[in-house]
């Protein structure tokens, strides 16, 4: 399986987060995901699980509080997938 580039990672990302927002929402990557898209904290670790499914990477909850845009998910997602080993 190849690696999705970055453009594939940034779609990917604002579908999930359109997919768990319970309002329509349009983000952008300076979109902060709590103050501007109006996300609580169950809902962003929602937004961690459909990503963890979708790309077939582990987010560590560590990352959590520090990833507040959504250039920032964008961002980790992609070193997440490019830290794993090629298949």
């Amino acid at each position: 399986m190849s690696r999705p580039d970055s453009a594939a990672i940034e779609t990917g990302v604002v579908d999930v987060l359109k997919n768990v927002s319970r309002r329509p929402i349009q983000p952008t990557l300076e979109s902060e995901l709590v103050a501007d898209l109006g996300f609580d904290s169950l809902q962003v670790l929602e937004v961690i699980s459909e990503l963890e499914d979708r790309f077939g990477i582990t987010i560590p909850t560590d990352d959590v509080p520090a990833t507040r845009t959504v250039s920032q998910v964008v961002e980790r997602v992609a070193r997440l997938i490019s830290e794993q080993p090629t298949r």
